[in-house]
């Protein structure tokens, strides 16, 4: 089963990703912050980042980079 990491400040908008996805048969983590994102990513293993660019603390577009080395990001 993938498991997806969610990285979407706004949290109307992240919950409704997550229960699509999870609806859908996905394992979904949520982060809403750039830093709270980086340290989920350093400590689980995704299959699959959906990245918000505009974060509070690291920007997404920092993010890109380190993310995309060891999963696809959208």
């Amino acid at each position: 089963m993938w498991k997806i990491l969610i990285v979407e400040d706004d949290a109307e908008n992240n919950q409704m990703v997550k229960e699509y996805l999870e609806n859908h048969g996905y394992l979904c983590a949520q982060a809403y912050s750039g830093s709270e994102a980086k340290l989920l990513f350093e400590l689980e293993k995704f299959d699959l980042v959906l990245l918000d660019l505009m974060l509070p603390g690291i920007p997404g577009e920092e993010l890109v980079s380190v993310f995309s080395e060891r999963a696809p990001v959208i």
